[in-house]
């Protein structure tokens, strides 16, 4: 009698590859078209010379640690979501808001008094102090490079000291608006560091990136969420 199975397994149990051009190829088996391999296996063995189950357990084994891992990553992926979400809900609420962000370059504009005058903003910030640090100064320059304002930071114990310029020139005159580079310079063991600066900074708006919020700046360049050390008000 003429055995009713075709020679191609996989034509049988529907999981060949689709060569008349209609439907969907079938190129990634999954747990399900795994079983189904397993049971027509096990109808066609030779009852006298049955295969291992050993490896079957094996294989479901793997199938069932690639299941879980599949599982972990979508929780993974949900838990990131709803982190990124709550990071740009915390990101909103400091739009209007001063802070002291990571960064070498600080804005100055002009401001209008209430009995109409203008007065310079000013700028704020502060540094890190290296280990065994015995001086440190910060250097303000303007657009040229030229140097505005030096500027003594005290080493008293504080990791991060401030520092801060009134936006005028040694003449008295406003420093122009614009953009300005703030260096810091430390003294450790008779030779110069390059300590990190932070920089006040208005946040006007949040954009939201594949990487997570983004903070907007007036005037300066974005900043990630991280790089707030301080809300000043």
């Amino acid at each position: 009698m003429a055995s009713s199975v075709t020679n191609d397994i996989y034509s049988d149990l529907g999981l060949a590859a689709n060569k008349s051009g209609k439907g969907e190829d079938k190129k990634n088996l999954d747990q399900t078209d795994f079983l189904k391999l397993l049971t027509k296996q096990m109808e066609q063995q030779d009852p006298f010379e049955p295969m291992d189950n050993t490896q079957f357990i094996a294989q479901m084994a793997q199938f069932s640690s690639l299941e879980g891992i599949n599982q972990l990553n979508e929780t993974v992926s949900g838990f990131e979501n709803s982190v990124q979400s709550n990071q740009v809900m915390q990101a909103a609420s400091l739009v209007g808001k001063a802070a002291l962000v990571k960064g070498d370059t600080a804005q100055l504009y002009h401001m209008q008094r209430a009995d109409g005058s203008t007065a310079p903003s000013g700028i704020l910030g502060s540094v890190d102090v290296p280990s065994g640090a015995s001086k440190m100064t910060v250097e303000i320059t303007n657009a040229t490079g030229q140097v505005v304002k030096s500027i003594d930071v005290p080493v008293d114990g504080s990791d991060r000291p401030s520092f801060s310029w009134d936006g005028r020139l040694k003449d008295g005159r406003m420093a122009p608006e614009g953009n300005y580079k703030v260096n810091a310079n430390a003294t450790v063991d008779g030779k110069g560091q390059a300590p990190q600066t932070y920089v006040g900074a208005v946040i006007s708006s949040v954009g939201v990136t594949k990487n997570g919020p983004e903070l907007n700046l007036d005037g300066l360049s974005a900043v990630k969420l991280s790089d707030i050390v301080e809300i000043i008000n």
